[in-house]
């Protein structure tokens, strides 16, 4: 008897009792219902909430967490949300962006009562995600994970481009994804691939689970290549100095050049500090640091100054008291040396910042490791873009964290 196909799509939105249903069978599956029903991976009892009461739906957040904030930012009034759960922040008068904070055990009194409240989890860990979802299933509570949350309340697209659905551009450029599968370099990657877009079609964290590495990986233990003692190394994106510190790691310390490159202030101070440290046991001109944004224009664009791995471009304006414009330079213009590696974490800035490279990488053809994970078609885009910049390349993927960040493309 042959499997009915709702079924089958069942399984893979959950991910369980797959048998040998290859992988890349799984997601053409899975794009097919998407064209047919983009709330296809949604619990049934969500979207009629949602479709009964609109606006008036009730959410409760499910953790004081960055992710709960960026939901707050973006819902506009599309759903009523009426408070955060924190277990240990609870009872103490606080709130979170002005949302009164309650415990769990409120939260199950409150969705037991019947009504019109969704649960969206904000969580960006396994640990505490499994928390409140099993929390849900034993009260048979309606729950939502971020991503869920995201497609049911049709925040499509997004302000803030790093939390956009990708279902639609997977949908609509399927054919540029499957093409990339062809392109990679091996088993790995293309198993990667597959993982992180039924992860996005699914809105099932699963999928992305059992591709990912962990993150002392990034970078430079890819398992794809070895970086050399001799590495001129471009940081661009540098934050608080964690991917040079891996490099160095990586290396036992040795290395040619490094250009790092970070336009946040707030992190200015401890990239200084960070390379007083190198330049104690090496000459501080193999060290030099760019305060500036990347991009294929010289400009200056507004940026959100936020410190840590935050920090990124604007579009427009902001009224916003960490905003203040940056210079925006081409990379081609701030290396005096051809680089071995090139690393890009820049928030969404990649395909802009590659371009403004384009002299550097024809030329010298370095190894790059590129984030891919900030907009939706970053992985054909930015794969698109090298191709037109060099030819030659090996490509390869990994995903390096248990969330939906930190996709990485390899370009060895």
């Amino acid at each position: 008897m042959l499997t009915p196909p709702s079924d089958l799509i069942s399984r893979i939105v959950n991910r369980i009792d797959l048998g040998d249903l290859p992988i890349d069978e799984a997601l053409a599956l899975a794009v097919d219902a998407f064209g047919d029903d983009p709330c296809f991976a949604l619990p049934r009892k969500s979207r009629r909430i949602f479709e009964e009461s609109g606006p008036e739906t009730e959410v409760i957040l499910l953790g004081t967490t960055p992710f709960s904030r960026i939901l707050i930012s973006e819902v506009d009034s599309r759903v009523k949300i009426t408070a955060a759960v924190d277990d240990f922040r609870a009872g103490k008068n606080e709130h979170f962006e002005g949302l009164p904070i309650i415990t769990s055990e409120e939260w199950i009194r409150r969705a037991s009562q019947g009504g019109n409240i969704i649960a969206v989890s904000g969580c960006r860990y396994d640990r505490s995600r499994r928390f409140f979802r099993q929390m849900a299933r034993e009260k048979s509570l309606v729950h939502l994970n971020f991503e869920q949350a995201i497609r049911l309340f049709g925040i499509h697209p997004a302000k803030d481009h790093r939390i956009d659905d990708w279902g639609p551009a997977i949908a609509a450029r399927f054919p540029e994804f499957h093409n990339l599968q062809t392109r990679l370099s091996d088993d790995y990657s293309r198993f990667t691939l597959s993982s992180v877009l039924l992860s996005q079609l699914t809105c099932n964290p699963e999928w992305l689970l059992n591709a990912a590495r962990i993150y002392c990986t990034l970078y430079f233990r890819s398992g794809l290549f070895v970086p050399g003692s001799q590495e001129r190394f471009v940081d661009c994106g540098a934050s608080i100095g964690e991917s040079t510190a891996a490099l160095l790691d990586a290396t036992d310390g040795r290395f040619d050049r490094i250009w790092m490159i970070e336009p946040d202030r707030y992190n200015s101070d401890t990239l200084r500090n960070f390379i007083k440290g190198i330049s104690a046991i090496d000459q501080p001109q193999r060290v030099i640091l760019h305060s500036c944004a990347l991009g294929e224009v010289e400009e200056e664009i507004p940026f959100a100054h936020q410190g840590g791995h935050g920090g990124h471009l604007l579009q427009g304006t902001s009224t916003d008291a960490g905003v203040a414009s940056v210079k925006v330079r081409r990379l081609d213009d701030l290396l005096d040396e051809p680089p071995t590696f090139i690393k890009m974490d820049i928030e969404g800035a990649e395909l802009s910042a590659l371009r403004g490279a384009a002299g550097t990488i024809h030329a010298a053809h370095p190894r790059m490791a590129i984030s891919a994970y900030h907009r939706p078609t970053d992985l054909v885009d930015l794969t698109r873009a090298v191709d037109q910049l060099s030819e030659g390349y090996r490509i390869g993927l990994r995903h390096h964290t248990e969330e939906r960040w930190d996709t990485c493309l390899y370009f060895y």
